[in-house]
């Protein structure tokens, strides 16, 4: 690790607000380096597997490249690739089927090989390796014939028009043949954990709970980033984060952000920039529909209407968040404004919780058939938003005879296989839509999309429902707006009253960083806060 020690554990703060005043002291700044804060820590490196969106975008950004990005405006930008295919430039054949695609010629692997379209035929096969968990394969499987033409060049045909095809690739990055191709299993690869990648920084240090150090690449194709070191801290509890944000001890406190209370504080602080947007994850209650408290949708539309979710964002999020009834945020055009919200109805949950045969037991709580309606919710340690929200639904579930034990642990260890094997039995979250802002969920909801049965996609509800999936399957190939709209909100309204997930409402964070430094920009089309960190840099 090479010019960094690691700074004090920070301010003693409460939820009422920071407790001595006199240990704030201002952190100097070192232009050689920049401290990015967040209170999740990612877990694994490599961008085709599962990844717990926010957190493990960091060392994807840091590390690696997809063929184009999207920019703060929302337009498609070139990355690998030389220019973002269309109609217009030839990129993409008359009838949508036919994608060519001309990389870039001087661009490194970290290690030194070349760059070639044989990593991109790689990496599409690995997506469609029945052997990998990868997060989506969503678009990849419409791909009929891969071809490449020469090393700089690929050609794509697709067997049916898929609208998001842009977003498919733009959200998945592009990893090395020449490593990968050699081991057994992509699942295991020791690569996952010390990656190769062609992107800005070099991962040169980890310390699981603490941080990760980055180098920066001097060879990357778009320009060495002006910051030689670039540190991802992981801070668990948000307002110790918020207090070394104050005091400059990190730069810049991204994703879960400052605390909702203190906005109007941060907002004031000299020498600080805090920006607020909205972005695209919904935050929800996740039921695993493969436990039996939870396999009939009676059961989860009850216990959904029994929750004071605008009160929640009202009380705990003071009113920074909008209501949301779906899986997209209320302003994305495809969203089903005709829902009604029927939450905060606990003798409406009571009667239904009755009709699908869960009656009070002597102890007070609903049982059928010998299962009794108690569970765990789990989320992040340390979110103090979340922990009251959940604190408040454990109260409004035991009004109608249910126990909720809330059982929170370390990032690492909640978005681990406790999720994506389907462990879980409640989940507090906050996700987006995996193809980019395209309103297609067939990651997050079609029946072959559950990890734990089909080893793919990010179904972790364990949601199966045949009319959702032809539907899905019918969204992706709809040109016409107004259509694929008709269609999504088909999907919608069916989620919404068999209810694998509560939604909650949209996210909008609040980030807090030096004024100094230059770069970050808030970008409400993707997850991922280092999406320009190359360009970040000191005033």
């Amino acid at each position: 690790m090479t010019g960094f020690i690691l700074p004090r554990r920070g301010l003693l703060v409460t939820g009422a607000g920071l407790l001595a005043a006199p240990a704030i002291q201002a952190q100097s700044l070192n232009r050689d380096r920049v401290i990015l804060a967040m209170t999740q820590e990612p877990v694994q490196f490599n961008p085709l597997l599962y990844v717990n969106a926010g957190t493990e975008n960091v060392p994807e950004a840091c590390l690696f490249d997809a063929l184009w990005d999207v920019n703060e405006r929302g337009e498609f930008i070139p990355n690998l690739a030389v220019q973002v295919p269309s109609r217009a430039n030839g990129g993409i054949s008359p009838d949508g089927l036919t994608w060519t695609v001309n990389l870039k010629r001087d661009v490194k692997w970290s290690d030194g090989a070349p760059f070639t379209a044989k990593d991109v035929e790689f990496t599409y096969q690995t997506i469609m390796n029945p052997a990998v968990a990868v997060r989506s394969r969503s678009g990849f499987d419409l791909i009929k014939a891969f071809r490449v033409r020469d090393d700089f060049t690929i050609e794509m045909e697709l067997s049916k028009p898929f609208v998001p095809f842009l977003w498919a690739w733009q959200n998945m990055h592009i990893v090395p043949m020449h490593i990968l191709s050699k081991e057994v299993s992509v699942q295991t690869a020791a690569f996952n954990g010390n990656p190769v990648g062609t992107g800005p920084y070099l991962l040169r240090s980890r310390t699981a709970g603490s941080h990760m150090v980055y180098e920066r690449n001097p060879n990357y194709h778009r320009g060495a980033p002006r910051i030689r070191q670039f540190i991802h801290k992981f801070v668990p509890d948000q307002q110790v984060a918020y207090g070394q944000a104050r005091t400059g001890e990190v730069d810049h406190f991204a994703l879960s952000g400052v605390p909702n209370d203190r906005w109007p504080e941060a907002r004031a602080l000299p020498d600080r920039d805090f920006f607020s947007f909205p972005t695209p994850n919904v935050q929800f209650v996740y039921y695993n529909c493969g436990k039996p408290q939870f396999s009939d949708p009676r059961v989860r539309k009850a216990l959904t209407m029994a929750l004071e979710m605008q009160k929640s964002i009202d009380d705990i999020y003071f009113g920074t968040w909008p209501r949301s009834l779906s899986y997209l945020q209320p302003t994305h055009w495809a969203y089903n404004t005709e829902l009604k919200d029927y939450t905060a109805d606990p003798a409406g949950a009571e009667r239904l919780l009755d009709e699908a045969g869960w009656r009070r037991g002597p102890d007070g709580i609903r049982q059928k058939d010998g299962v009794a309606l108690k569970f765990t919710m789990s989320t992040t340690a340390g979110n103090i938003a979340r922990q009251g929200c959940q604190a408040l639904f454990q109260q409004n579930w035991k009004r109608i005879g249910v126990e909720m034990e809330i059982r929170n642990m370390p990032a690492s260890v909640v978005w681990g296989e406790y999720t994506t094997q389907s462990r879980f039995d409640t989940l507090f979250v906050a996700w987006d839509p995996t193809v980019g802002l395209d309103p297609d969920y067939t990651a997050r909801t079609h029946s072959r999309m559950i990890p734990a049965k089909h080893r793919q996609g990010s179904n972790y509800v364990q949601y199966e429902n045949p009319e959702v999936d032809r539907l899905l399957e019918l969204g992706v190939t709809q040109t016409e707006q107004a259509d694929r709209v008709a269609t999504y909100r088909q999907i919608q309204a069916i989620l919404h009253e068999e209810v694998p997930f509560a939604a909650q409402g949209g996210s909008v964070q609040g980030h807090l960083k030096r004024k100094q430094l230059q770069g970050p920009v808030a970008n409400q089309y993707v997850t991922d806060i280092t999406w320009n960190v190359q360009s970040w840099s000191w005033a």
